[in-house]
């Protein structure tokens, strides 16, 4: 079976198309004709990049959020309103209440509605750890048990106060094909090494025909940065589509350090496999 992606929203747009870029990710996942989202953007380019891209978001049936930051969760607003009965799929600690303190200071950087708000506009929230089936042959992985190492800069206001956030709501997408698994990360704050045992556990393949998505590289220290472009060498990975936190000087790196097609994704950027 087919898959077929296109970004709505990411960090980066070519001229003279009439989009908008904003520092998120939104992705259209195709499938025998039926239509979901992984993640919204921010929810300043998702209606009108759709709109100019031709894509119809009545027809998405539901959408998939890769954990609770506000670039990956601020569409949902518009979203809602250009659908009926839309099921979104995440992890139970997709509220959880998020700050940054890069840059000096504190900011709330989680989900921008309420649970009730989402809920009155029409949402079917489907909060769970486990791995789901959302399409086909399109599996969510479900919470990543082993996990990399965590972005410090990234909190999560318990009743302790604000600690560093585990980030456990962060999950993926991986669709079955006949090239090899397509894997789809939101931000890979999980760990990007570790999201891609994970997903060969869950499948049981070790063939990955494409990973797509936001890498979180961009973040990470220059030596950690080095250390993860070399662990994945030792998988057999034939095509990166980096976007959003990965980075373009880590993009870079990956197409000169890496046995496999890496392209630069922008909104509208087409991948079918």
């Amino acid at each position: 079976m087919e898959v077929r992606l296109t970004f709505l929203c990411e960090n980066y747009v070519l001229q003279g198309k009439g989009l908008i870029g904003e520092h998120g990710l939104s992705l259209l996942v195709e499938r025998e004709g039926r239509y979901i989202l992984f993640d919204t953007g921010q929810g300043l380019g998702l209606v009108p990049n759709a709109r100019a891209l031709g894509v119809d978001l009545s027809r998405v049936e539901g959408v998939v959020l890769s954990h609770g930051h506000y670039d990956h969760t601020g569409g949902l607003a518009e979203l809602l309103h250009q659908t009926k009965g839309l099921k979104v799929t995440a992890h139970p600690d997709l509220f959880s209440p998020k700050y940054s303190r890069r840059h000096g200071g504190l900011r709330y950087i989680g989900v921008p509605y309420p649970k009730d708000a989402l809920e009155g506009w029409g949402a079917e929230l489907d909060l769970r750890r486990e791995p789901m089936e959302v399409l086909p042959g399109v599996f969510t992985t479900g919470e990543v048990k082993e996990r990399g190492r965590g972005d410090e800069d990234l909190l999560v206001k318990t009743e302790g106060g604000l600690e560093v956030d585990p980030l456990l709501d962060d999950l993926s997408l991986f669709a079955e094909t006949k090239e090899g698994i397509v894997l789809m990360v939101g931000c890979a704050h999980a760990g990007l090494v570790e999201i891609l045992r994970h997903v060969e556990d869950l499948s049981g393949r070790r063939t990955f025909a494409a990973v797509v998505g936001g890498m979180h590289l961009g973040f990470l220290p220059p030596e950690r940065r080095e250390e993860v472009i070399e662990e994945l060498r030792g998988f057999d990975i034939r095509a990166f589509g980096v976007a959003h936190c990965t980075g373009l000087e880590a993009g870079l790196l990956m197409r000169e350090r890496l046995r496999a097609e890496v392209h630069l994704c922008h909104v509208g950027f087409f991948l079918g496999v």
